[in-house]
């Protein structure tokens, strides 16, 4: 049976059951603490569970899932995974253990033709219900019905001894018999074996507690019903494939890495191991970028940029010398297509991503290799078997190494990381970036807010109506503490019941102003953050004492406010803007907005062309120009949804929503301050264009008064540059281009005459005998490493198959060299990539190649004679 059609029986059977289908809409971390997926699993339904919201008594999933607490494993064993689908099917104080048992039973059995003989179950230790189901109502014979404990048989697993706290229940877990020939032999082999015979295929969890702290387990208002079938390993069992990564939806992966590495899937075990754990990585890379993570150094970007780099040191492996991951990405979109079409959608932006990614790693890749092999040898030569700490640091800061695959790397030699080492040394570098910064929402979070929760549940914000207001200060903050009162000169932090001012979030800076009150109390208020829904007014007392309780007058800077209000209306037209010019696909990943300036992120794989930039200009223009009404409105979130608005990136919504309506043509959910037309914006200008990330473009411009004073500097600018070249402004460009071209002359000129000089002095050079190769070494001066390259290739020439032609020369302030190798000495006796690597690391630097031909650079050109004065003796060491 085809892995799409089991997803399809098994969604259709549950709901003619009476289930809710409800959709997969995002990643969600498998049993892995490390990750920081949203959505679904059983946090989805945990309100269902405790009885505090039902919407539906019975639902059923497919749930995309993400796993690599034991990424060890992926491509070695039949079963692990790093993305996998997930079927479940949910009651909420509807059917229990006996129509979940029975309908699981019929499921295999009926549905999809599973052999009962190859079916055994266990149970709870204590679930006497569950175990008289089977054996009296399915018909299951007792040996075939096992009992086990909390680890096995509890989920979570030892919960009730070990946590966490919250729903949880014993299950009954169903297992399927492979057959003897994947078993271990021994006459006791059951499901409780460590043998590959018995999978594990689905889990039925009957979740009837909630754990609450010192391991009470108290019965929920309602029972219910969880249940998890890994859909790759029933595919598995149904189409008799050895590991999971041979059913279907893999074959056309694996096999297309083994057509990239030139290799033939199935011949040799290592080898199968790389590439089905490349096709794994493939797939999980694909989803994870279509699902909005991006390659970064934590949380689920640091996830998903491991992943990636570990299929690319794989490929190199296998063979394969350039990025090639990217090209996998619509053979994922096409096997998957069936439930997952913005796979394909999303393809180009997908595909791009990766291949800017990988294309990074690779440039670091062979140097990195070159150090990790330079520590291991170290390592050796003092007789010892731990890998430093501070080298493992190295290779992640400096060549982008992740610990975990520097970890694998050496454990090839037989050592481990000194993790401690490791982490000393990240410690002491993030400390060090650190330094200096302000940290105080987070310390504020951490210490007194606790204390103002408890006075204070929170701020009713007034600044949608007005930048003016009376209010009471519930709360002053003074180094770290409440105080009772704060004088002049006091960096303070102030909580009122009511407030004009808007907190920091979405992307927009918090307001400035200033609090007024009695006895000529001043406080210049600095920065507005928002915490757990309290707005913090950060300043100084100028004049007057502050105390809680005191009546104050709060004052919005308006002018300041009004800028801030121009620049985020225009990020939502510029936001249009890019749609309209680059596609649907230029979604944004981020946003600041101030009084000075607007930035902002989005999705785009490559830099946008000047062209495009003017036409995304002129859009946001034309949108100023027709002053259309700005209109905020107050809905539920499922409506809004409904009326088309877009959700920005970083927002998290509550069941009421505020959507903006810019015209006709813009609908965006914002909770932040806006204008009420767009004419007052006055003029937007595009200030730059530039990459943050693989995949990621960054835009920011200016509005109003700032924008006419870019314009006006501009134009003087361009004025200046006429009367510098004694031309009119409208010449400039021309009169520009006419002096480049020149110039490129010369440097061509410039070129020629340093080839030809090159040319002649290895003319006049006479080659060397190393063994019974002809080995001409010689540094060439200046010469760039393009030119390098076709004076290698000359010199070679002249020296027939037995050759070895070595010539270094300074490119700039940089050493380059260029190695060739003759056809009766490569690649059997000696290799270019291996010359010019032990070459390299003379001159400080590294490079590769084929074995006929190779180049490197290096930081050190002042060492060029060096290396070619040691050349010789490097030739005669490696050839044979």
């Amino acid at each position: 049976m085809k892995t799409d059609d089991i997803r399809t029986k098994f969604l259709e059977f549950f709901a003619s059951k009476g289930a809710r289908i409800v959709p997969s809409d995002s990643l969600v971390p498998h049993n892995d603490p490390t990750l920081l997926f949203t959505g679904a699993g059983m946090n989805q339904f945990k309100d269902q569970f405790m009885g505090l919201r039902i919407e539906y008594r019975a639902a059923t999933t497919c749930q995309k899932c993400i796993r690599t607490g034991d990424i060890m494993n992926v491509g070695v064993t039949p079963a692990h995974q790093t993305f996998f689908e997930m079927l479940g099917n949910f009651s909420f104080g509807g059917y229990f253990k006996r129509e979940a048992i029975a309908w699981a039973w019929e499921f295999l059995t009926r549905e999809t033709g599973m052999s009962p003989d190859r079916l055994q179950v266990s149970v709870h230790d204590s679930d006497d219900e569950a175990y008289a189901i089977w054996e009296k109502e399915i018909g299951l014979a007792p040996e075939r019905v096992h009992r086990l404990g909390d680890h096995d048989n509890f989920w979570p697993a030892d919960a009730p001894k070990l946590g966490p706290n919250g729903p949880c229940g014993p299950c009954s877990e169903i297992f399927y018999d492979r057959g003897a020939r994947f078993g271990c032999g021994k006459p006791d082999c059951g499901i409780a074996c460590d043998c590959r015979r018995w999978v594990e295929i689905w889990n039925l969890v009957f979740t009837q507690f909630n754990r609450q702290d010192g391991g009470k387990l108290v019965p929920l208002p309602q029972k219910n019903i969880d249940t998890g079938m890994g859909l790759e390993r029933m595919a598995a069992c149904l189409q008799g494939a050895p590991t999971n990564m041979d059913i279907d939806i893999f074959q056309p992966l694996t096999g297309a890495v083994a057509a990239l590495a030139g290799k033939k899937y199935g011949m040799v075990r290592e080898e199968d191991v790389l590439m089905r754990r490349t096709a794994d990585h493939a797939r999980a890379i694909a989803f994870c970028i279509g699902d909005g993570v991006l390659p970064a150094n934590s949380h689920r970007g640091y996830v998903l940029k491991r992943l990636l780099r570990r299929a690319a040191l794989d490929g190199r492996r296998l063979g394969i010398g350039r990025s090639f991951l990217h090209t996998l990405v619509p053979i994922v979109g096409e096997v998957m297509k069936q439930p997952y079409p913005e796979i394909l959608d999303h393809g180009t932006s997908i595909a791009e991503t990766i291949r800017l990614e990988e294309e990074k790693f690779l440039t670091t890749l062979d140097r990195g290799l070159e150090r990790i092999d330079q520590a291991i040898a170290s390592v050796r030569e003092a007789g010892g078997s731990i890998f430093p700490g501070a080298a493992a640091f190295e290779l992640y800061d400096t060549y982008g190494f992740p610990y975990e695959l520097a970890e694998e790397v050496v454990a090839r030699d037989g050592l481990t990381v000194d993790r401690a080492g490791f982490d000393a040394a990240m410690a002491d570098a993030k400390a060090k970036a650190r330094e200096g910064s302000r940290m105080k929402g987070d310390v504020f979070a951490k210490g007194p807010l606790q204390d103002v929760k408890k006075l204070v549940s929170g701020s009713e914000f007034l600044g949608y109506e007005t930048l003016s207001s009376d209010g009471t200060a519930l709360a002053v903050v003074l180094g770290g503490s409440l105080v009772g009162e704060a004088g002049p000169g006091s960096q303070v932090t102030v909580v009122l019941d009511r407030t004009p001012f808007y907190g920091e979030s979405g992307g927009q800076v918090g307001d400035t102003g200033l609090l007024v009150g009695p006895g000529n109390l001043v406080v210049r208020v600095e920065d507005t953050q928002k915490l757990d829904g309290i707005h913090l007014h950060e300043g100084e007392v100028e004049s007057g004492v502050l105390k809680p309780n005191m009546a104050v007058n709060a004052q919005v800077d308006a002018e300041r406010r009004l800028d801030i209000m121009r620049n985020h209306t225009t990020a939502h037209l510029l936001h249009y803007a890019l749609r309209q010019v680059l596609g649907d696909k230029a979604e944004q990943k981020g946003s600041y907005v101030g009084p000075d300036r607007l930035r902002f992120d989005f999705r785009h794989g490559t830099a946008v062309t000047p062209d495009q930039r003017e036409e995304i200009e002129e859009i946001v223009n034309r949108r100023i120009l027709e002053n259309a009404p700005v209109v905020t409105r107050v809905m539920p979130v499922d409506q809004a949804r409904k009326a088309g608005a877009i959700a920005l990136f970083g927002e998290k919504y509550g069941e009421e929503v505020r959507v903006l309506f810019t015209g006709d043509y813009s609908i965006e959910l914002c909770g932040g301050t806006h204008m009420r037309e767009t004419a007052p914006i006055g003029s937007f200008r595009l200030v730059s264009e530039e990459s943050i990330a693989a995949g990621i473009r960054r835009v920011e411009g200016v509005t109003g008064i700032a924008a006419f004073r870019l314009s006006r500097g501009q134009g003087e600018l361009l004025g200046d540059i006429g009367r510098e070249l004694r031309t009119h402004p409208r010449e400039a460009r021309s009169r520009i281009r006419a002096m480049s071209e020149h110039l490129r002359e010369l440097e061509k000129t410039v070129i020629q005459l340093r080839l030809s000089a090159a040319r002649e002095r290895a003319a006049r050079s006479e080659p060397t005998m190393v063994g019974d190769a002809r080995l001409l070494a010689l540094d060439v001066g200046e010469t760039g490493a393009r030119e390098l390259g076709e004076l290698a290739r000359e010199a070679l020439a002249k020296l027939g198959e037995n050759g070895v032609a070595v010539l270094a020369g300074r490119d700039g302030d940089k050493a380059a060299v260029a190695v060739a190798v003759g056809k009766g000495l490569a690649p059997a006796r000696i290799k270019a990539g291996d010359i010019v690597k032990r070459l390299s690391a003379i001159v400080g630097g590294g490079g590769g190649g084929r074995p006929d031909f190779a180049q490197a650079g290096g930081r050190e050109a002042e060492k060029i004679n060096e290396l070619v004065s040691r050349t010789p003796a490097i030739v005669a060491g490696l050839l044979h």
